[in-house]
């Protein structure tokens, strides 16, 4: 997600973005569809731009009970501020160094790391998933299995 320091300037409010992520792959997540969607208002702030929205958790994970992918699709509030001064960058943790040289930045390593630190500590597909047999290893949500 490159953000142009004039955008920043200027303010943007509730700006969609979809961002191929195809090339994360050494962060090991999957998103579906391979796109990473969020939506963002901008607005400057004392020593730089606060940067505010929601970033949709659309993270492919597997059951830990029947192996099968899913996806949260749930909106995760995030809030971003850009500086250049170091003083402000050792007190807040969400704050990103942003120069004054620079006309952008590349913010989307940055919310894949948001997401990554949302991940769930036990991944279910859903509250009532009744995993593998663990006889003949059938997914007990899709089929009935003889075993009992």
């Amino acid at each position: 997600m490159l953000v142009f320091r004039s955008d920043l300037l200027t303010g943007f409010k509730n700006k969609l973005f979809e961002i191929d992520v195809k090339d994360i792959d050494y962060f090991g997540v999957s998103l579906d569809d391979d796109i990473l969607v969020c939506s963002f208002t901008s607005r400057v702030v004392k020593n730089g731009y606060k940067i505010s929205g929601y970033i949709l958790n659309n993270v492919l994970y597997n059951c830990d009970k029947c192996l099968d992918s899913f996806s949260i699709n749930k909106k995760m509030d995030t809030e971003l501020f850009l500086s250049n001064n170091t003083k402000v960058l050792e007190r807040d943790n969400n704050t990103i160094y942003f120069s004054d040289r620079e006309k952008s930045i590349d913010l989307k390593n940055i919310l894949i790391e948001i997401l990554l630190v949302e991940e769930p500590i036990k991944n279910l597909c859903t509250d009532t998933c009744k995993g593998l047999c663990i006889s003949c290893g059938i997914n007990l949500n899709n089929n009935i299995c003889e075993c009992n």
